[in-house]
């Protein structure tokens, strides 16, 4: 996140938004074998790695989910992002899925909410639009502000 302004609308569900505070609060401790040197050696991949050195590019209206129990990807990492998208001013939403670990097939209600929340969201956010066709039949990115429906 924040490397682009390409989509309408993103979800990030169970993210891992600090590599470094991660490491302290994951069960995935093997996460640190896709480093080169442990991060209060060289902090600089951590940081590379890490999309909230980034949340000051995010434009894109973002969505975070993430289960209250997630020992892979703690609630932290998501409240962390949230706060700072809001503080940034970028639309989000943070969705806490009580009940559940890592992921959304604990409890069936929690699956279909999740399905849910998504539609919703790419529903307001993230409308496909169709493209307006120069004589050449490219695209030239335009957008015509219609839903066409595919």
């Amino acid at each position: 996140m924040g490397n682009t302004d390409r989509f309408r609308a993103a979800s990030a569900n169970c993210p891992i938004v600090n590599w470094m505070s991660a490491m302290g609060t994951s069960d995935a401790i093997g996460y640190r074998r896709t480093f080169e040197k442990p991060f209060w050696d060289d902090p600089e991949e951590w940081m590379d790695r890490s999309s909230i050195f980034y949340v000051g590019n995010v434009t894109t209206p973002t969505m975070l989910m993430t289960g209250e129990m997630d020992l892979r990807t703690p609630m932290v990492q998501t409240e962390e992002f949230y706060q700072a998208l809001h503080y940034e001013g970028v639309p989000t939403v943070m969705v806490r899925r009580q009940g559940e670990w890592h992921g959304t097939s604990s409890r069936p209600s929690n699956f279909l909410r999740t399905q849910l929340y998504l539609r919703k969201w790419f529903e307001k956010w993230g409308t496909q639009r169709a493209s307006v066709t120069t004589e050449d039949g490219e695209d030239d990115g335009q957008r015509d502000g219609a839903d066409d429906g595919s």
